[in-house]
């Protein structure tokens, strides 16, 4: 009995210690595996909405806001104390994000701040705020704002080692700045209907909060960061917005009215409306019917003489703009909407569920175009029209990586080109990346139907703070053909080398000196002719993160009908921000130069500059001026073949924050053109617009004398109203 009672005890002895171990274990390894959890902050309820007129109110932010301090500075000292306190506080509602700025400023009268129109105001000092919604590491809503509350919204993208900022991506937020002695202050409404997020009521973001000081030249971060782990959204502060908020399950209506009058040609008044569905925070749905695709600024005057290849313009119009990050691609641009000329109807779809990003996009399009030079040269006048379509999904993997899938199809009275292809990026141990696409085409032209053709392109690179190098492959077949995209050469193999090394003086003005060496070959696709050959050193100074100048030199051979040319050539470059009231940049190049000639080409000598600058010499005016030469020669000292000019002055003044004029007047003395344009603006917010135009084209006649060849007086009345 005795036995079997020290039996007994011995076994639940076991059991104790067993389950006394199981609690302790269970207990101590949430904590490794949470333990980052455990560190996220929480950002506060408000018990009410703050005013945002710039003014801090004491008793809401100090109160109930989280208070963030800590700012320290990323340039020109790596984690250096900045010259300038700077005190943040962030909390929302059901309805907002609300951040405050309190920026300290020594000597305000010395502080950068114009009041232009929006998206306007890199050269300023500002204050900015990141949200990575979805906590990716690879993507964030951008909102900076300057000492009078003027507003910059971007889309910041890190992919594959490299950032983004892309500012044509526009939203509604609210923002106010004032100026006082001790510096300045600024309050900023993000609603949550005007941004996507996981649609759950824990929501995990990575927020990262900053601010220049443009005399000096510093830039302040929260977080701090650091220069050794590649990305500024990899180092962001995980918060928690507990709750529920509005998730933007809104309707948008945005009815549009234009009238256009052109020379010889009746007024042509067409409506169009806009409509925006927000199905989820995270899935939202555009419409787009008769839709308004005027532009309101023509595109930036190019030297398109002499040239091999198409240039590429950017979009500027709003409805293709909006989600086309998630269209981007590693290198070979499968979606180029510039393609779609004249649409009477589109239909958009993007978002993000889980760890999936969907974007889907459709276009009927009046005024298609076959080729690249088309699409820049007027569009076209083909009597069928085209139906797009563009699907495009991404899954994260990993971490901060993702596989893509991309299909696109263009479709004209029974031919077609259909493109799909897969895609991804990796990071690997915060400093190595890989990033990949493989694709296919296939095209139908009347009873013609070519076979698949492939592209390919691969790239692994390592990046670290001083040293860093990759290599990359693109192969793209001859037949090749991406009719909803920018490819604008095929039938070749390359394979590409690239390394820097870069050392931080962390003075003043000098912050970096870097030292790059790129070379690569091209070949044919079928390796039997070496189409180009080139080696490039070259060295950037920069002397502020806003100021740098660049200078390399390139050895290279080029292989030409049926020729090869043997080349050399220096350029310089540069952005210098040093004053304030006039912010410059230049380009320069010379060296030798080809004369594409498709029967007798040759090698000749050019010089190349461009200058663009803006004189500031008021808060209000900005008067702008870029300006392109081009001049070529048989040979270095030999017969000048031709000078090719192009000028564009651009004077705006803004009233207001919402109300400016504007004048543009570009002169293009090759083809002897002057175009001129005035504008009235009036912009509420987004969406919300009034313009009124009159745009005048002259050309030199026999006489030497200019005459108009056509003018247009143009109105443009759209309103956003949200439901």
């Amino acid at each position: 009995m005795e036995n079997m009672k020290k039996h007994f005890e011995g076994k639940m002895i076991k059991k104790v210690r067993f389950y006394t171990l199981m609690i302790l274990f269970l207990g101590i390894i949430p904590q490794f595996i949470f333990a980052e959890n455990q560190q996220i902050k929480n950002i506060p309820r408000l018990s009410r909405a703050p005013k945002i007129d710039g003014v801090l109110e004491g008793n809401i932010w100090e109160a109930e806001s989280l208070k963030i301090e800590g700012f320290l500075q990323l340039s020109p000292v790596e984690k250096g104390t900045p010259t300038e306190k700077t005190i943040a506080y962030i909390g929302y509602d059901k309805k907002n994000l609300y951040i405050a700025f309190r920026c300290y400023d020594s000597e305000p009268d010395k502080l950068r701040v114009s009041v232009t129109n929006r998206d306007n105001i890199l050269t300023d000092d500002w204050v900015a705020v990141f949200l990575d919604t979805f906590n990716e590491k690879r993507r964030a809503f951008s909102f900076m704002i300057n000492p009078l509350g003027i507003q910059m919204d971007l889309i910041r993208i890190e992919e594959g080692g490299s950032d983004n900022m892309d500012p044509s991506w526009d939203t509604v937020f609210y923002s106010n700045g004032i100026i006082d002695e001790d510096g300045y202050t600024v309050e900023i409404a993000v609603p949550f209907k005007s941004i996507r997020f996981p649609d759950r009521d824990d929501k995990i973001w990575g927020i990262t909060l900053g601010r220049t000081i443009a005399r000096s030249g510093e830039v302040i971060l929260w977080p701090p960061m650091s220069r050794s782990i590649p990305g500024l959204l990899t180092q962001a502060e995980e918060m928690m917005i507990r709750g529920e908020v509005e998730k933007g399950k809104n309707f948008e209506l945005m009815p549009i009215f234009t009238s256009l009058k052109t020379k010889g040609a009746k007024v042509d008044a067409q409506p169009g409306i806009n409509f925006k569905w927000g199905i989820s925070s995270d899935l939202t749905m555009d419409l787009t019917v008769n839709p308004d695709f005027s532009q309101i600024e023509a595109d930036v005057p190019q030297i398109d003489f002499n040239q091999r290849f198409a240039l590429y313009y950017p979009e500027k119009r709003p409805f293709f703009l909006e989600g086309m990050e998630i269209f981007r691609f590693p290198k070979i641009q499968m979606v180029y909407t510039r393609r779609i000329i004249d649409p009477i109807a589109g239909a958009k779809l993007t978002g993000k569920v889980g760890r999936f990003t969907y974007g889907l996009l459709s276009a009927y399009d009046t005024s298609p175009t076959e080729n690249l030079w088309e699409v820049h040269n007027g569009g076209s006048s083909r009597e069928n029209n085209a139906l797009f379509n563009i699907f495009r999904m991404k899954a994260d993997v990993l971490k901060e990586s993702y596989i893509g899938f991309s299909l696109t199809d263009k479709e004209i009275d029974g031919s077609f080109n259909r493109v799909a292809g897969i895609d991804g990026q990796f990071k690997l141990k915060k400093k190595l990346f890989f990033s990949f696409q493989a694709m296919a085409s296939k095209s139908r032209f009347g009873e013609e139907v070519s076979d698949i053709s492939p592209a390919f392109f691969g790239e692994i690179g390592y990046y670290t703070e001083h040293l860093g190098g990759g290599l990359n492959w693109t192969s793209i077949h001859p037949e090749f053909e991406a009719a909803s995209g920018f490819v604008n050469r095929v039938d070749y193999r390359t394979f590409g080398v690239y390394t820097y090394a870069a050392v931080y003086p962390e003075k003043k003005y000098l912050n970096q000196l870097r030292f790059n060496l790129r070379a690569g070959r091209r070949f044919d696709y079928d390796m039997d002719v070496l189409e180009d050959d080139w080696i490039s050193p070259s060295i950037q100074v920069r002397f502020t993160e806003f100021s740098r100048m660049n200078f390399s030199y390139r050895f290279e051979m080029e292989h030409y009908g049926g020729v090869d040319f043997s080349k050399n050539s220096f350029t310089a470059s540069g952005e210098l921000i040093f004053l304030s009231w006039l912010p410059f940049g230049f380009n320069v190049r010379t060296g030798d130069s080809i004369f594409y000639d498709p029967d007798d080409p040759f090698l000749g000598y050019s010089n190349s500059f461009a200058i663009f600058a803006t004189l500031k010499p008021s808060k209000r005016l900005q008067i702008g001026l870029t300006f392109s030469k081009e001049t070529f020669w048989e040979e270095l000292g030999g017969e000048q073949l031709y000078d090719f000019n192009v000028i564009r002055q651009r004077t705006t003044y803004q009233f207001t924050k919402s109300f400016s004029l504007r004048t543009v007047i570009d002169y293009n003395h090759f083809n002897k053109e002057i175009y001129g344009s005035f504008l009235v603006s009036y912009i509420l917010k987004p969406g919300t617009v009034f313009f009124l135009g009159i745009d005048n084209n002259l050309s030199q006649n026999d006489l030497s004398k200019y005459t108009r060849d056509d003018y247009s007086v143009f109105v443009k009345f759209s309103y956003w109203h949200r439901i």
